[in-house]
């Protein structure tokens, strides 16, 4: 992007080369040095200068060549192509135009300030003519303002399957406003790995070196070339990406545990096969403080190809409850057969109210199953479950009562209906 401002800037050297600078266009912008009124440009750190140089020769002129120089640099020793260009040697009869094209680019590193475009012309014989432009350098938009400046994986690029390693990334702000919540994040796509870090705000003209980001490879990862991506995310819904790549080499114990799990599993896979259990039971119940309490059914299949005793215990209900196996603690099931084990859990009168989590912990052999379970207590209605408990069975003996009364009644009413016919049949005479 090239904004042109009006300025006034006495910069025309008289020169003794038989040619002339007409006009230059740059990025579009055509800046004509006819009127002796030097223009300002506003440009980007890292804007790519197109430039096309209008050359008008006013005498014949042998050998000349037109250089373009962005000054006051304080990197162009090692940045040099970037900020100065130069034409091969032309030949150019008096009155006749040549366009020579140059290339520059404004340095990212370059300070924020008012500098010169200058441009040369001259040839082997003649004192050279100059032509000065004001550019005034600005930071990068805001969209574009975040630059992954460098970056680098400890310890090295190269990294053992299996194994960890850091990346380092350098992340600088080249614009001119503070930026707010960056996010940096390094994956390995392929390997579904990856890595976050967060920053609140970065200032205009600061970097940041985010140190803490780090990668596993999992385990026994084929060897090979794999990419890496670098992202960071900022100002809500800007980013910007570099990419790079690592070397996972064969962790050789990958190779030999292979080779010992294939041969234990096929030494073993009978007693493998022997060692399947399947349990089931009911992970939550509700029981009320004062009632018979609740019952856990705990379901045993054995998979396996022989008959297994099993052993259960429970384990953190002690302080709150007290709990009972039945038909036991231990149970025999037959090869690919299946027994119920009852658990009961009846809470203690001062259990407090809430969710409790115990453990019933069943073993066989060298297997061992822990089962987390939970109950949820909650407190008994208010009056002592006694005196509830009579009341209800107070009630249910008025209705029994109720009922062997209407009962007796019915009886009582159909044996004097019964009497009252007897007595008519004996007072009646027949004939």
């Amino acid at each position: 992007m090239v904004v042109m401002f009006i300025s006034v800037l006495s910069a025309v050297s008289v020169s003794a080369v038989d040619a002339h600078i007409e006009y230059a266009r740059i990025n579009g912008e055509i800046i004509d040095f006819t009127n002796n009124n030097e223009l300002s440009l506003e440009v980007e750190r890292g804007e790519e200068l197109d430039i096309r140089v209008k050359v008008v020769a006013d005498a014949d002129v042998e050998n000349f060549q037109v250089m373009g120089d962005i000054v006051g640099y304080r990197y162009s020793n090692d940045e040099h192509s970037k900020v100065h260009d130069a034409s091969k040697t032309y030949d150019l009869t008096e009155n006749d135009t040549k366009f020579v094209d140059l290339n520059l680019d404004v340095p990212i590193f370059m300070d924020k300030k008012y500098t010169l475009l200058r441009f040369t012309l001259a040839d082997e014989n003649s004192q050279s003519f100059t032509r000065d432009i004001q550019l005034h350098v600005t930071g990068i938009d805001e969209d574009d303002a975040i630059r992954i400046d460098d970056w680098e994986f400890s310890p090295s690029n190269e990294i053992m399957a299996g194994r960890a390693f850091t990346a380092l990334v350098n992340v600088e702000n080249i614009g001119d406003d503070d930026l707010d919540d960056i996010k940096v994040t390094v994956r390995i796509p392929s390997l579904g790995v990856q890595d976050s870090e967060f920053l609140d705000e970065l200032e205009a003209d600061e970097d940041e070196t985010f140190e803490e980001l780090l990668l596993r490879v999992p385990d026994c990862t084929e060897p090979g070339l794999y990419d890496v991506e670098i992202e960071v995310e900022f100002d809500r819904f800007n980013s910007v990406t570099a990419s790079d790549t690592i070397t996972v080499v064969e962790n050789e114990l990958c190779g030999l545990e292979e080779e010992e799990e294939e041969e234990e599993e096929e030494n073993n896979h009978e007693d493998l096969e022997d060692s399947r259990t399947v349990i089931s039971v009911p992970g939550s119940q509700t029981v009320t403080v004062g009632t018979g309490g609740v019952t856990y059914p705990v379901v045993i299949s054995n998979e396996g190809k022989t008959a297994k005793t099993y052993t259960l215990t429970v384990e953190g209900a002690a302080s709150w409850a007290t709990t009972r196996l039945d038909p036991g603690s231990q149970v025999v099931v037959g090869s690919h057969d299946t027994e119920t084990v009852f658990l009961y859990v009846t809470p203690l009168d001062d259990a407090e109210a809430g969710q409790k989590v115990f453990t019933v912990t069943l073993e066989s052999g060298d297997e061992k199953k822990e089962i987390p379970l939970t109950a949820d207590v909650v407190a008994a209605p208010s009056g002592d479950g006694t005196s509830g408990g009579l009341v209800r069975g107070l009630q249910v003996a008025l209705i029994v009562l109720v009922i062997i009364l209407i009962i007796l009644g019915l009886v009582v009413g159909f044996n004097k209906m019964k009497d009252s016919d007897d007595e008519d049949d004996e007072n009646q005479t027949y004939y």
